[in-house]
């Protein structure tokens, strides 16, 4: 069991990420949902375009992650695959930085939960700026890569 149990992830997203609301304009949901999967999520909006943060426990750590995810008309615009209409924050960062690495992943208190956050912020705001902003422009690009680089393993896979 992580060292710190029962965190108000809420209160952190809250507390990391409403600078982040307040300058692109997105409205908080302030809920917590079940994912079924092992994972909280909590959810920003602003139009057809969502921001998910994901929290995680397993026997040792809380992990975190974000995600966009595009609905509706911009969903549509940015890409036939209905699949890549939600990308997380770490593909789009490889996808635009193929030199880009990943945070750490885990973590055991408040503390570094917080500093996990607060690393996603920076990737968020550096790599999807564009997208907060409501340009998508990029997004084909990646989507189409992700789905190449699926297509390639499952072909991979096959022919084992």
């Amino acid at each position: 069991m992580p060292k710190d149990s029962n965190i108000d992830f809420l209160l952190l997203v809250k507390e990391v990420f409403s600078s982040v609301f307040d300058d692109y304009g997105f409205a908080l949901k302030n809920e917590v949902n079940w994912d079924g999967r092992g994972e909280n999520i909590i959810t920003a909006s602003k139009g057809d375009v969502d921001i998910s943060f994901y929290i995680g426990i397993s026997p040792m750590f809380y992990y975190c992650s974000a995600a966009i995810k595009l609905s509706g008309e911009t969903g549509e615009k940015a890409t036939p695959h209905q699949k890549y209409r939600s990308i997380s924050v770490s593909a789009i960062a490889k996808g635009r930085n193929p030199n880009y690495k990943r945070t750490p992943k885990g973590a055991q208190t408040k503390e570094e939960v917080k500093e996990l956050l607060e690393f996603e912020k920076e990737d968020l705001i550096k790599y999807c700026k564009d997208i907060l902003l409501g340009d998508i422009s990029f997004w084909a690009p990646i989507a189409n890569q992700m789905a190449t680089e699926r297509d390639e393993k499952l072909k991979a896979l096959n022919k084992h």
